[in-house]
């Protein structure tokens, strides 16, 4: 794939949606390319955030502990939040079959924010609305909290 396509496939995730073209293209060409074969773990829930990967080809399973959570295929970014906060990956990635991506390490990521603050302002107004909308999808259960009411109500 061309870092010209690999940028597009970046601007399609919801947090660089805002970015300038030229400064995904700088993260498309400085990502590291990385193949996983099926059954390879790509995140592990607990450890710190280094890295993110965006899903080139293949698909991956989501996991909390050892519950399936979700799945996640080409044009697929995770591990961005615990990437950019620095903080442990709140779930474990494993490749379900034959996966190509882009990784891109907090230190890069924090370098190009640093060397174009357009795009870190870009990127963390959209991380902001993220939390903005995970905040309100909580709000009936810290209501029912507050009311005494039992998590089985909801």
């Amino acid at each position: 794939m061309s870092v010209r396509a690999d940028a597009e496939t970046f601007r399609s995730i919801p947090i660089f949606a805002d970015c300038e073209p030229v400064h995904l293209q700088l993260l498309a060409f400085s990502a590291v390319r990385q193949g996983f074969d099926a059954g390879d773990v790509i995140l592990k829930q607990g450890l710190r955030g280094g890295s993110a990967y965006l899903i080139l080809s293949g698909r991956a399973d989501i996991y909390s502990a050892d519950d399936k959570v979700g799945s996640a295929g080409p044009g697929a970014m995770v591990g961005e939040v615990a990437m950019i906060g620095d903080l442990p990956y709140a779930v474990s990635v494993r490749a379900s079959e034959s996966l190509a991506a882009a990784r891109i390490d907090r230190a890069l990521f924090m370098r190009v924010a640093a060397e174009y603050p357009e795009f870190g302002a870009a990127v963390f107004a959209a991380l902001a609305r993220k939390l903005e909308g995970a905040m309100a999808d909580l709000e009936p259960i810290q209501g029912m909290l507050a009311r005494g009411k039992s998590f089985r109500d909801l």
